[in-house]
């Protein structure tokens, strides 16, 4: 591959992957115009003359590929910038969501899979509920439904998706069904098949009543490149992508990253716990615009920080390593190697969430079933994710009916919840990478329930780096008071 820059419309894309999400170094004293033009482009960097083994000349920031000065096999392509329109709208109305519903602290949700679902039905849309649509949507509504339809229709590596549509026999609506409704047994395999065995229940429970259910479905089971290692209760990273990022809507935020092998981005993003969820949200978007844009570096942190602070320490230290492993490793400034570590837990959530008064709802089940204004309208989603050492797991259903009289009577519901010991709130999401999915966030969660300001973990945290031993003597005290706060899960 040819090492010099490419103007603002052309990104490299992952042969292996699919990922624009790239960097690109320039090697060499290019001329003024060309040294400027890298200098303001956010994936690309200027290398300099000195060469030596271990530097590379391109990398994929999902996968981690990498393309290196000693000419080994590497896989990448100049195309054109990706459409990153679809991305933005679902990125977009899934900050809508989280601030009508309160859904900042909801433990994982699925905002592509019910944008999914809205556009899927959205087309036929009139008068005002149109325009009210295309402003929830973020596009117009033609624009929206066949961005739907491209989504379905092309495959993507580690991604399913799968749209249902079923009617009643005399159900009169302008949207393409399947009839008769199938029966509740049928419906739960429906569910199953399309979330590869992560959901095996229809979320919604049909009847005699049902005039209409749309339904959509996302699966995603991403590897990381390389196994992350257990750390005693936690995970370490110690490749991947891991920096300290200045956000406008939080301050500094710590990001961590590992590489996968399947074309998605699981991005971990801490803020201060003083922060509020809703402006750890806003810095999550920002953080992934950058990462979009190739804005993002490994081992890079803003200049001046102080040596430890919310979620960071640095400290020198001495390491046993090869030079093989000592040339891999970024530096500094000043040329010194640098080690980052992050430790990162384990976890598992699963919701079903009440998706009904959601932006964009009550205006699709209006087009749907337009003869029968007075059927009652449900919208719910299922969903579960799985974070661990291997990879993530996740699925989402989401399920929109239509019933043509009063309601059942609403049941409580047992929903499985994991609580997990985790270091300090911080949020996740899963962005997709390749062709027509390219950006489009797929599940988000917020990992560590309820901000606590400096709670105790924090003071044995910066107590354990002075004194050690009165950390220790200390800690089943602390550990106690923060279980009698619902800090810890009891024992």
């Amino acid at each position: 591959m040819n090492s010099a820059p490419f103007d603002e419309s052309t990104r490299l894309q992952c042969g292996r992957c699919g990922s624009s999400a790239t960097h690109q170094v320039v090697m060499g004293m290019p001329p003024l115009e060309l040294a400027e033009q890298v200098a303001a482009t956010p994936w690309q960097r200027l290398g300099g003359c000195l060469i030596v083994p271990g530097m590379w000349t391109a990398e994929c920031l999902t996968c981690g590929q990498r393309e290196t000065v000693e000419g080994g096999p590497a896989d990448f392509t100049a195309t054109p910038a990706p459409d990153r329109t679809v991305a933005r709208a679902i990125t977009g109305y899934a900050a809508r969501c989280r601030e009508q519903l309160d859904q900042t602290t909801t433990s994982v949700v699925s905002h592509a899979g019910l944008w999914l679902l809205l556009a899927s039905a959205a087309e036929r849309a009139t008068g005002d509920d149109r325009a009210s649509l295309e402003e929830i949507l973020g596009m117009s509504l033609d624009e929206a439904s066949a961005a739907g339809r491209r989504l379905l229709a092309q495959p993507h590596p580690t991604l399913a998706a799968a749209a249902g549509a079923w009617a009643a026999a005399d159900a009169v609506t302008p949207v393409g069904v399947e009839r008769p409704i199938p029966d509740q047994a049928s419906l739960d395999a429906w569910a199953a098949e399309y979330t590869r065995g992560l959901i095996d229940r229809f979320p919604l429970e049909v009847t005699e009543l049902t005039r209409i259910v749309l339904a959509t479905a996302l699966v995603l089971e991403p590897r990381w490149t390389e196994r992350l290692v257990a750390d005693g209760a936690w995970l370490r990273l110690t490749g991947g992508l891991q920096t300290i990022v200045e956000t406008r809507a939080a301050g500094l935020v710590v990001v961590a990253k590992p590489h996968s092998q399947d074309g998605i981005d699981v991005i971990s993003v801490r803020a201060h716990p003083r922060t509020k969820p809703a402006q750890v949200w806003q810095a999550v978007d920002e953080v992934v615009a950058l990462l979009d844009d190739g804005g993002l570096w490994h081992a890079e942190r803003p200049g001046g920080l102080q040596a430890n602070g919310f979620g960071w320490r640095v400290r020198t230290t001495s390491v046993q390593m090869t030079e093989g492993e000592r040339s891999r490793l970024p530096t500094d400034v000043m040329g010194r190697p640098q080690q980052w570590r992050s430790r990162v837990p384990a976890w598992a959530a699963q919701e079903m969430l009440d998706l009904t008064d959601a932006p964009g709802v009550a205006e699709v089940a209006a087009v749907i079933l337009p003869e029968e204004p007075d059927a009652v309208t449900s919208c719910v989603q299922t969903v579960r994710a799985e974070y661990d050492a291997y990879g993530f797991r996740a699925a989402a259903l989401t399920a929109l009916d239509r019933v043509g009289s009063m309601p059942p009577q609403l049941k409580q519901v047992e929903v499985e919840r994991v609580d997990l010991d985790f270091r300090a709130p911080h949020a996740v999401v899963a962005v997709a990478r390749g062709g027509a999915w390219e950006g489009v966030p797929l599940v988000s969660a917020w990992i560590g329930g309820a901000n606590h300001g400096d709670s105790d973990v924090e003071a044995l945290e910066l107590l354990a780096d002075t004194d050690p031993e009165e950390a220790a003597g200390l800690r089943g005290y602390k550990e106690q008071q923060m279980r009698n706060r619902g800090e810890l899960p009891s024992v």
